[in-house]
């Protein structure tokens, strides 16, 4: 199952991908409020049903990935970059 919210805003993008432990539905609507508000994030997706839990997020250009993994450590989620 493949989560997706977008917002369109004009601007340029980084796009970021990475695992996670977020894993069931619950999860994510305890978490979406976050990327939903977030003024810097544009979109974002999470993959339930890949072993890595996978997050894509895009943002706009400067957006500090370590505020995003403060987040997530702080609902009790592990996160890490996957390279590509």
């Amino acid at each position: 199952m493949e989560v997706v919210y977008e917002i369109e805003k004009p601007a340029k993008r980084d796009v970021h991908i990475l695992g996670t432990t977020i894993a069931t539905m619950y999860d994510v609507r305890k978490i979406a409020w976050y990327f939903d508000s977030h003024e810097r994030i544009l979109k974002w997706s999470i993959d339930l049903h890949d072993w890595e839990k996978v997050l894509k997020i895009s943002v706009i250009e400067g957006f500090e990935m370590s505020e995003l993994e403060r987040f997530l450590n702080s609902k009790g989620y592990a996160v890490h970059e996957l390279s590509g």
